[in-house]
């Protein structure tokens, strides 16, 4: 795991070891590389702006330049899992220390951070020097009118954001106050367009559009992925809700996005993203309720809507016409004048299959896309990964009797509980027929897809890198011009389906079987079924698997910190060697036992108990 130190605000840190890098970040005075800045806000506004919410504007802004100064390493797919894992450690000066430093607010945030971005995160809160930067700094723009705000919700510019305005200041009739965070030209000019139409048309009294923007200034960035960046916009969503007078705000955001089950096992950890994940929308009402001091409401109302659903709300509300003026694409410093969408990005996948599925292609042409979805080459690696990913994901859903889609996707079960008005049932239940709607949708696509093109697929001119000769037949893929392109697309096939490593439980002989007649025993018996009863406990309850902090376990079972570290070491070392051969499973490091910093050690969910007489062949 990476290692950074980051010194906020001016403050100078001692010098660390040589596996730990120190990075500056500021907000203001000579050595400023953040820019912070919130336009078209009210004066009398801005005079009420209290110093708790500037330190979270500070704060947030710190944590999103840091998730980019900070690199994870390679970009390729393959290296995508705990080698990207980073640990996170700021220094930040704030105008109400001892606040910050509690040890709830502390441990919110720890948490949430934690596993929206699925690093490491440590905070230690010094008190601001004075003089210190004022609140006018962050405002320009500054207007003397106001508003009255019916609903303040966050406004990328893309399909489901654009729908979620439309939906307020049309169909409902309210009055919407759209926050617009961007850090490139390209964006804002792509918020501005949208939110000018719906004035331009009768609906200006209706909208303010507040845009924001923060990004590091005078230094480059160097890692993309950006996982944070949602606790930024919740932030500022937060902050511009309780200048209005308001205790919620809004994400539009489909609920598939939401919840971002990893299409293969290449899509792990950092590149699962988790922006509005129920358990990061649950966690930012935690941070920001102990911050105001009263309830604090984030809503997330197309949490149970497919992006193919979101789309027809916005054909419903009569603004199809816009439709190829918002953007999803990932990449904004690749678009031109005339082409605004990669097409290979997951974003750009996601975004294409729902136009299709909603019928709305006329609406949006083909030439906005760098690569068709369905016909263009995408003989690049990285290309191909996502895009077969992708679909080879949606006929999993669709195969998937309802009873095996927590088994086959464990990682659902961290969302359970954070429906409060669901039980564990229901909440499956509505996960689950989500997933199977976009399944469906997106597999209608390939099939419409492979009418449209049966002539150029049954004589071989299409190319052999596109997604539908991908789909048609593999024997096309020997036609791409990179030398091991069939064997990277077939060893990355075989890759998609998610080992399955069954265990026993021998109480009487303490003894831990697997197929084949390899078993555990002694200290390493000892260790599972020290972890086993967490296990037991969630899966019957449909529960993500609780973690036993490592100075409890080592506790349990009689040992030092360090002696548990190196028997857990050799013991995943052992089981990955011997189920490789037994069973040609081959585990990651977080297969078997998994750790994470601050939480402790637990059986990977995807584990499954079964019966020593399972575990015998047919």
């Amino acid at each position: 795991m990476k290692q950074f130190e980051f010194a906020c605000g001016g403050v100078v840190l001692a010098d660390a070891g040589p596996d730990v890098q120190q990075l500056t970040l500021d907000v203001q005075g000579p050595h400023r590389n953040v820019n912070l800045k919130i336009s078209d806000i009210s004066r009398s506004m801005v005079s009420n702006v209290p110093d708790l919410l500037l330190d979270l504007l500070e704060i947030a802004a710190y944590v999103y330049c840091a998730d980019q100064r900070a690199s994870r390493g390679s970009d390729k797919l393959t290296l995508a899992g705990s080698s990207w894992r980073r640990s996170m450690h700021f220094t930040i000066p704030v105008r109400n220390p001892e606040i910050w430093s509690g040890t709830e607010l502390s441990s919110a945030l720890h948490t949430t951070l934690r596993f929206l971005s699925d690093d490491s995160y440590d905070f230690v809160f010094v008190a601001a020097p004075n003089p210190f930067v004022e609140k006018n700094a962050y405002f320009d723009g500054l207007s003397d009118g106001v508003i009255d705000a019916d609903e303040i919700a966050l406004f990328s510019g893309g399909i489901d954001s654009y729908a979620g305005a439309l939906d307020t200041v049309i169909a409902q009739g309210r009055k919407a106050v759209l926050v617009g965070h961007h850090s490139a030209p390209k964006v804002f000019s792509i918020q501005r367009e949208l939110v000018a139409n719906l004035g331009g048309v009768g609906f200006a009294n209706r909208l303010l559009y507040v845009p924001v923007n923060i990004t590091n200034t005078g230094v480059n960035a160097t890692e993309s992925t950006q996982r944070s960046r949602s606790f930024l916009y919740a932030s500022l969503a937060f902050v511009i809700a309780r200048m209005f007078g308001k205790t919620a705000f809004t994400f539009f955001e489909n609920g598939v996005v939401s919840f971002n089950l990893p299409i293969a096992r290449d899509v792990l950890g950092s590149r699962a993203t988790r922006t509005t994940h129920p358990k990061v929308i649950r966690g930012f009402e935690i941070i920001f309720s102990l911050l105001a001091g009263e309830q604090i409401d984030v809503r997330t109302p197309y949490i149970w809507l497919t992006k193919k659903e979101v789309v027809e709300r916005i054909l419903h509300n009569g603004f199809g016409h816009m439709l190829s003026r918002t953007v999803s694409c990932a990449h904004p410093r690749g678009w031109t004048k005339t082409v605004r969408h990669c097409g290979a990005c997951s974003q750009c996948i996601d975004r294409r299959f729902a136009v299709l599925a909603a019928g709305a292609e006329d609406l949006e042409p083909v030439t906005d896309y760098a690569i068709d979805l369905l016909t263009g080459d995408r003989s690049i690696d990285e290309q191909v990964r996502m895009a077969v990913a992708y679909v080879k994901f949606c006929q999993s859903i669709v195969a998937c009797e309802k009873g095996q889609f927590v088994v086959q996707n464990p990682q659902v079960a961290s969302a359970f509980k954070y429906f409060p008005d669901l039980s564990c049932d229901q909440a499956r239940d509505h996960i689950w027929d989500l997933h199977r709607r976009h399944a469906t949708d997106v597999l209608s696509v390939i099939e419409a897809g492979l009418k449209l093109h049966g002539f150029a697929l049954a004589r071989n001119t299409l190319a052999p890198g596109s997604l539908l000769s991908l789909c048609f037949s593999r024997t096309h893929l020997d036609a791409s011009p990179i030398a091991d392109y069939d064997q990277q697309v077939g060893e990355f096939m075989d890759r998609l389906v998610r080992p399955l490593c069954e265990f026993a439980v021998d109480t009487q002989a303490k003894r831990i079987w697997f197929k084949g007649g390899y078993y555990l025993e002694g200290t390493n018996f000892k260790l599972i079924a020290a972890l086993i009863e967490n296990h037991r406990s969630a899966k019957s309850r449909m529960a993500d698997v609780p973690f036993i902090q490592t100075w409890k376990l080592a506790e349990t079972l009689e040992i030092d910190e360090d002696s548990l570290r190196h028997q857990v070491t050799r013991l995943r070392k052992d089981v990955a060697a011997r189920l490789a051969v037994d069973q040609g499973i081959v585990l990651q490091k977080n297969d078997f036992i998994e750790n994470q910093p601050r939480e402790g050690y637990r059986l990977a969910p995807a584990l499954r108990e079964v019966t020593r007489a399972d575990l015998q062949p047919a």
